[in-house]
């Protein structure tokens, strides 16, 4: 399915100052209809506070004021870049996931800043990881280095056996250009975890080379903890400007106890990282 609506998440207005450039940017290459989402919560004022209506006030004067920043940042984008745009924004008590959710499920691609920009509030990280496990729509995680303003001509997908992974990987094809390279790099962490016969990867650069483009295969061996690590080496490497991987394939547990490739790209990438889950 073509892109052509793209739910923009934004979090702060530091983020703001470069992400919406990257999102609007996007979103002119792909002829799209871009829908920015931004929400706060209000400071909660408990009896016994002390000085807390004050600092309440303060706080929620500050808060309205960085949305209305974010939205004069967002219009200003979109009416240079000649976008159809709209920008929404829910300043109630509770309820801000949900409203991320509710904006975002209806478009063709999610995209949000990274976890390594340096300004995203701890609570703003662990919720950027909930919206990808829970929209069921693909999300393309930029960081303030990523390049958006074309198709993507290079791709690097970590193609697994997973649903998660099969998913992005036929969700990059709408963001590939005609006739792109796209590298699918399996990782084992060791040489029995290969099973001939049982892996779906070359009917799918088969399928890939049908519609025109140029697939390869790669194949590396990763210990489990370094698999996030390693696809971002092998991207490099093939110069590729998009690494496409499914998302959170583990239980939470599992995410905690090992650790997430997920959670790795969304910090470290540099280059944009399309997530499906």
């Amino acid at each position: 399915m073509p892109v052509k609506t793209i739910a923009l998440v934004i979090f702060d207005s530091a983020e703001a100052e470069w992400l919406i450039n990257k999102g609007c940017s996007l979103a002119q290459s792909l002829d799209a209809h871009v829908i920015g989402l931004h929400s706060f919560s209000r400071f909660v004022f408990y009896e016994g506070m002390g000085e807390a209506p004050m600092i309440s006030e303060t706080i929620q004067n500050w808060e309205k004021e960085e949305s209305d920043k974010i939205n004069a940042l967002f219009d200003e984008m979109a009416r240079k870049n000649g976008l159809r745009a709209e920008f929404r924004r829910q300043d109630a008590l509770y309820g801000n996931e949900a409203f991320l959710l509710a904006g975002a499920r209806g478009a063709d691609l999610v995209v949000m800043g990274s976890n390594g920009s340096g300004t995203r509030a701890p609570d703003d990280q662990s919720m950027a990881e909930r919206l990808i496990r829970n929209l069921g729509r693909p999300v393309l995680v930029v960081s303030p280095e990523s390049d958006t303003s074309a198709s993507f001509d290079t791709i690097t997908i970590a193609w697994s056996e997973t649903r998660e992974a099969t998913r992005a990987a036929h969700d990059a094809i709408e963001l590939a250009k005609p006739g792109a390279s796209i590298d699918l790099i399996a990782l084992t962490a060791r040489a029995s975890d290969e099973k001939p016969g049982l892996d779906s990867r070359d009917d799918f650069a088969a399928a890939l080379d049908r519609r025109g483009f140029k697939a390869t295969t790669t194949d590396r061996m990763a210990t489990v903890e370094n698999r996030g690590d390693e696809l971002l080496r092998v991207a490099a490497e093939s110069h590729a400007d998009l690494l496409v991987a499914g998302a959170f394939g583990h239980s939470q547990v599992y995410d905690f106890m090992i650790g997430s490739v997920t959670t790795r790209l969304l910090k470290n990438a540099k280059l944009p990282v399309l997530l499906s889950h």
